[in-house]
C-alpha cells in the first residue's frame, strides 16, 4: 500500500480507457499518452492495462506501507529518501520510504507504475478515472492506495534504453487523416490548416487540447454537422474557425465538422505539448497511418520483451541511418 502525503497537480488512477461503451455514451477516457504509460508499464513487469498513477506537469510525494518495485515516466528530478534516482528505470521501494517526484522539466503528463499494478474497483471493465461523469475521482493528500500482487524478483534495476525515450518537444509536426468532413471547409480553409502553425491554448484539457492560429474558412455548409461519432483525435473546428483536437475524455458524438484526424501515433505528442507550444498539422494516407500503428506496435512488443530479458538490442548504421535491431537471447 501506499499513501499520498502531497498532490499538488490534477492525479488520478489511469489505465488504456473503457472500451465498448461509447454507443452508451461513455467516453473511453484512460491516459493521455499511452506510449509513455505502457513502457513504464514494462519496466515494473506489468502488462500494458496495468492501473497506474498520470499526473500533471508535478508529481505526488508518497509514503510506502509495503515493499514493491516502481518506475516513473517523465523528465523529473526525482527523489528515493532524499536520494535522487532516475526516471525511465525501475526502484525497489521498501516499508517507510518515501517517493518525490518534482517538476516535469518537458512535457504535460507524466506516469508512475507499480508492480502489480494498483488495486482498485473496475467500472464497466476498467480503473479509468474520468471526472466529468465522477467515475473515479482526482487524487488528494491522505489517499492510500492498495497494490496489487507481485513476484517481485529482477524487476527492480531494469532501465529504458535512451533510444526508446519518448521526446516531448513543445513545437512538432503531426500527421492527420483528412476529413470525414472536408466538404464544409474551403480549399483555403484546408490549405491554411495545413500550412499555418497552431498554438495550443491555456484553455485545453483533458477533453480536448484548444488551439489558436490562423483562422480555417468554413464553406458555404457551415461549421454545424448532424451529430457524429467522435474518434481519438478527430479535430473539430466550430464557427470560429479555430481548431479542437478530442482526447481522452472526449465525448462520444458532437456536431461541429471534422476536418482531419489526429494519427494515432501522434495522439501522445499533441497530448504533451504544453500551452504555447505550436503544432504543424501534414496530411498522410489512412494506409500510412495504419503502417505507422503497426510499426509502433511491433517496437513496444519488442522492447516488453528486451526488459523481460527475451530479446537483445544493438544499433546498426546502412545507407546513412542508424537503425535498431533485436535479437533472440
Amino acid at each position: 500500500m501506499i499513501e499520498l502525503l502531497k498532490v499538488p497537480s490534477l492525479t488520478t488512477i489511469q489505465d488504456l480507457g473503457r472500451f465498448g461503451y461509447q454507443k452508451l455514451g461513455i467516453p473511453v477516457s484512460g491516459v493521455m499518452d499511452d506510449y509513455s504509460a505502457r513502457l513504464v508499464n514494462y519496466l515494473v513487469g506489468n502488462d500494458d492495462n496495468a492501473p497506474l498513477i498520470e499526473f500533471v506537469l508535478q508529481g505526488p510525494t508518497m509514503k510506502f506501507y509495503s515493499s514493491t518495485v516502481f518506475a516513473v515516466a517523465g523528465e523529473a528530478d526525482i527523489y528515493l529518501n532524499g536520494v535522487k534516482i532516475e526516471p525511465w528505470q525501475s526502484y525497489w521501494a521498501k516499508r517507510g520510504d518515501v517517493l518525490e517526484v518534482d517538476v516535469l522539466k518537458r512535457g504535460v503528463y507524466g506516469y508512475i507504475a507499480f508492480a502489480g499494478g494498483i488495486k482498485c474497483e473496475k467500472i464497466l471493465g476498467s480503473c479509468a478515472t474520468y471526472l466529468r461523469a465522477k467515475l473515479g475521482g482526482a487524487l488528494k493528500a491522505g489517499d492510500k492506495l492498495k497494490l496489487g500482487y507481485a513476484i517481485l524478483t529482477k524487476k527492480e534495476g531494469k532501465a529504458l534504453p535512451d533510444e526508446f525515450k519518448p521526446e516531448y518537444p513543445n513545437e512538432s509536426e503531426i500527421r492527420v487523416i483528412l476529413g470525414p468532413q472536408l466538404e464544409h471547409f474551403t480549399k483555403e480553409g484546408i490549405e491554411t490548416f495545413l500550412s499555418s502553425p497552431y498554438e495550443v491554448t491555456p484553455n485545453s484539457d483533458r477533453m480536448g487540447y484548444r488551439l489558436e492560429g490562423p483562422k480555417i474558412e468554413h464553406s458555404e455548409k457551415g461549421a454545424d454537422i448532424i451529430t457524429d461519432a467522435i474518434p481519438l483525435g478527430a479535430i473539430q473546428v466550430p464557427a470560429n474557425g479555430k481548431p479542437i483536437i478530442m482526447l481522452a475524455d472526449r465525448q462520444t458524438t458532437g456536431g461541429y465538422a471534422k476536418i482531419a484526424v489526429v494519427a494515432k501515433v501522434d495522439v501522445p505528442k499533441v497530448a504533451q505539448t504544453r500551452a504555447g507550444g505550436k503544432l504543424r498539422f501534414k496530411a498522410i494516407r489512412v494506409e500510412e497511418s495504419q503502417e505507422l500503428l503497426r510499426k509502433r506496435e511491433t517496437l513496444l512488443r519488442n522492447i516488453k520483451a528486451l526488459l523481460e530479458g527475451k530479446l537483445r538490442a544493438y544499433k546498426i548504421k546502412a545507407l546513412g541511418e542508424e537503425f535498431v535491431v533485436f535479437t533472440e537471447v
